[in-house]
């Protein structure tokens, strides 16, 4: 399938993000995974995802998260079906050339106050501003069981106030703010690449189902790097994930020596 570049770069450029279809069997590959450790874990003959609140509590919910994140990570085949279930979007987002992190693993109870995520931009962390993060649920989501993001004038406007103000109450923020999020309503199957410049987060998932969901950061070798301080590196937080001959060869073979 050929990609709408056009149309897709400008939404992106306005929105901060976009949305698209993952290669359904890679996504299907993935999903049978992750209900299996869920299966294995809680010790089950079935499960829906979207009801696992039902086998497990708040209290008990990150343990068993770090579980399933350590379990999908030793997945080599898990984490190839993500890119490959995304590549060209990838390849449009950041080029041919890139590296990645692990895949985060989130589970977001209904009600549950210990898995709030709020507004942040993931270069407050040392990320590359370099990078774009994929991220999709393995079910449908809308409201607040999904998640915001804030567009990039809106999240300018607003990281110039954080920057400002040292003592920046956050929580005031996301109520100030609030007005300036967007609940991106994502169907099973799809999901979203978006800059994480742009202040994003989620809330109190007060719907009734829980949200599964997957994020992987991408990006290029060869971005800049900025000065951000303590920015994450390759061969620490980014892995290659695809490089081209000459690029494997010059890594190999450091001709590049001679002319220091």
């Amino acid at each position: 399938m050929k990609l709408n570049e056009k149309y897709i770069l400008k939404f992106f450029l306005k929105n901060g993000f976009f949305k698209f279809k993952l290669k359904k069997k890679l996504f299907n590959k993935n999903l049978r995974l992750i209900e299996k450790i869920f299966l294995d874990e809680l010790k089950v003959k079935r499960i829906n995802l979207e009801h696992c609140h039902n086998l497990v509590n708040s209290k008990e919910i990150n343990k068993l998260r770090v579980k399933i994140f350590n379990k999908l990570n030793k997945s080599k085949e898990f984490k190839k079906n993500i890119f490959l279930s995304a590549e060209e979007y990838i390849n449009f987002a950041v080029g041919s050339e890139i590296c990645s992190s692990d895949a985060n693993f989130s589970v977001q109870l209904p009600g549950d106050k210990h898995s709030l995520l709020q507004m942040h931009t993931d270069f407050f962390s040392g990320e590359s501003q370099f990078q774009a993060n994929l991220w999709f649920p393995m079910m449908n989501v809308s409201k607040t069981q999904s998640m915001f993001i804030i567009n990039p004038k809106s999240s300018l406007k607003i990281l110039e106030e954080i920057k400002s103000n040292v003592k920046t109450d956050f929580d005031m923020l996301n109520k100030k703010y609030q007005k300036y999020f967007k609940w991106i309503d994502v169907k099973k199957g799809e999901g979203i690449i978006f800059s994480p410049n742009c202040l994003h987060g989620n809330i109190l998932n007060t719907e009734k189902k829980t949200r599964v969901s997957i994020n992987i950061r991408y990006k290029n070798l060869f971005s800049p790097f900025t000065n951000i301080k303590n920015e994450k590196s390759l061969g620490t937080f980014y892995n290659v994930e695809t490089m081209k001959a000459i690029t494997k060869f010059n890594s190999i073979y450091e001709f590049n020596k001679l002319i220091k």
